[in-house]
């Protein structure tokens, strides 16, 4: 890398000067079918804010899970019914969820999915959680179910029966789905660092064509905060770190603009995995290379991004090194790590999780 550059901070001063004299819109206008969204990372994971709808829950003056008479009850109206033969699960909606003893996802319309032989952990729409263990034996196949909202947790069936005890909540190791669109629309969350990959693993026949097939959501707070950490870790005297560093505090300032909740990003390139930011910023996924995959931020149509993110568990940003006198070097500095997140979804080996990511990053490749 023996270019300067300074010539991709110039654009950058030029778009973030712009962004704050013209006021514009609060999003870029709605993409059909997305492949990337801009979600928040301070807080809980609300998968509703994954652009997926809000899986079939209604508003209710419920504020706490509860037991039934066959069950629980979630704050958001979903019902989780226990028997020998399933554990059945209906939405506020009216859709309805199975999931049979031999480890099979059933729609009522006939869809299935799995099967998920040890058992399945689902996320709901009103934030529980509902963990169903299934025992080897061939008997008593349902063995466990935990419905965890919050800090609470109620166990309506223990040991292949009926039980109303309160558990408590634990770390889940096995396989998860995330119910999403009308509650039947079930997709694969797997996590790379600020990254959340999504593929559908189930959905209704007549609503195929309205949800995609896998969908990547990037959590905006952990990277414009690794911006603002950034601008105080390089502090080399040199003239073009100096004008870098300036340009990146300038970008975290209007991290909120560049980088708005909720967006919807349009694809920049058709061959490549590039997508539009406003202001004219891009952002890039690279799948080859060091520390791949890495996400990078570029000014407009550069060649040379100013910012890498690496796609993994310890995730940190990299500023591009802008000094003419290191041109073996990528980097400037040893990287930013970037906060904690998204925690419960980060890949896990022992379910081979990141190569299951990988392969959807692959399929946004366009051939």
């Amino acid at each position: 890398m023996g270019t300067s550059l300074l010539p991709c901070f110039v654009p950058l001063c030029l778009a973030l000067a712009a962004i704050a004299q013209t006021p514009a819109p609060l999003r870029p206008l709605p993409v059909q079918h997305p492949e990337v969204v801009l979600a928040s990372s301070d807080g809980p994971l609300d998968p509703r804010e994954w652009g997926l709808g809000d899986g079939g829950v209604h508003p209710t003056e419920r504020t706490e899970l509860r037991f039934t008479d066959d069950g629980c009850i979630t704050p958001g109206g979903i019902t989780v019914a226990c028997r020998s033969v399933g554990v059945k699960i209906v939405f506020p909606s009216g859709r309805e969820l199975l999931l049979a003893p031999d480890g099979g996802l059933h729609l009522r319309s006939g869809e299935a999915c799995g099967p998920f032989a040890s058992g399945l952990e689902l996320w709901l729409g009103d934030g529980s959680r509902v963990r169903i263990t299934l025992a080897q034996a061939r008997t008593d196949r349902v063995r466990e179910v935990v419905v965890v909202h919050g800090d609470r947790a109620l166990q309506p069936w223990r040991k292949g029966e009926a039980a109303t005890e309160v558990a408590r909540t634990t770390v889940w190791s096995g396989q998860r789905l995330a119910c999403l669109g009308d509650g039947g629309d079930l997709y694969r969350p797997i996590a790379l660092g600020p990254m959340v990959t999504l593929e559908r693993e189930l959905v209704a026949a007549e609503r195929a064509d309205k949800n995609p097939e896998r969908r990547l959501v990037l959590l905006r707070d952990a990277l414009v905060a690794s911006l603002a950490t950034m601008q105080r870790q390089h502090r080399d005297v040199s003239a073009d770190v100096r004008h870098a560093v300036t340009a990146v505090a300038a970008l975290a300032d209007r991290g909120d603009v560049v980088f708005p909740a909720g967006a919807s990003l349009a694809r920049a390139e058709r061959d490549e995995l590039r997508w539009l930011l406003r202001g004219g910023f891009e952002l890039e996924i690279e799948l080859d290379g060091l520390l791949a995959p890495r996400l990078g931020l570029y000014a407009g149509q550069a060649s040379v991004p100013m910012i890498e993110w690496t796609l993994r568990g310890d995730s940190a940003a990299f500023l591009a090194n802008p000094r003419d006198d290191q041109p073996e070097k990528r980097w400037h500095g040893n990287g930013t790590r970037l906060p904690k997140v998204a925690v419960e979804l980060q890949a896990r080996e022992h379910l081979h999780e990141r190569a299951a990511a990988l392969r959807v990053l692959q399929q946004f490749v366009r051939r």
